[in-house]
């Protein structure tokens, strides 16, 4: 007579358990392999400088609107009432800022903003590029005229609200 194919479930089990272990082992040495960011800096003799002076802390660099209002450490303050910096927005385009403004730059150093919510159905608006003088919405296909935000075509009833802006110490800010 034919051995049946048997499945042990102690060996299965046993299989598995081992499979977790070695796979929490691999877990916890990677994790100790990622640490160090908050280790002490090496001591003169170690360090192949050999300066006894503290590492300068890091600075965020990045977006100015995430480190409480500092320009990332330039000691330029980034104004309350900012929606973006000046160098974010593309000449001949625009860019939708805190999800509720239309921020645009039809030409160099002219700026205008709008409200980024189709006056249709509320769809958030795409920003135009490469000089397009119309603004689309991409829900319905109405469009507005960069120039002045009215009405072109489409199903929306009435042209956009324009958001008075200015630029102040590098941003478009409201005004």
């Amino acid at each position: 007579m034919p051995e049946e194919d048997v499945f042990n479930l102690c060996s299965a089990r046993s299989g598995r358990r081992a499979l977790l272990l070695g796979a929490s082992a691999m877990g916890v040495a990677v994790l100790a392999g990622c640490g160090g960011d908050d280790a002490a800096p090496p001591s003169a003799a170690g360090s192949p400088g050999g300066s006894s002076a503290p590492a300068a802390p890091a600075t965020t660099g990045g977006n100015p609107f995430d480190d409480g209002g500092s320009s990332g450490g330039a000691g330029q303050q980034v104004p309350g009432n900012s929606l973006v910096a000046v160098g974010e927005v593309p000449v001949g385009g625009g860019v939708i800022v805190k999800d509720s403004v239309l921020v645009l730059q039809p030409t160099k150093g002219a700026f205008k903003a709008y409200e980024a919510a189709c006056p249709h159905e509320g769809a958030i608006l795409d920003p135009p590029f490469d000089g397009n003088p119309i603004i689309m919405c991409p829900r319905h296909n109405s469009k507005f005229k960069v120039a002045d935000g009215s009405k072109v075509s489409g199903p929306t009833p009435r042209g956009l609200k324009g958001i008075k802006v200015d630029v102040k110490s590098g941003y478009v800010v409201r005004s």
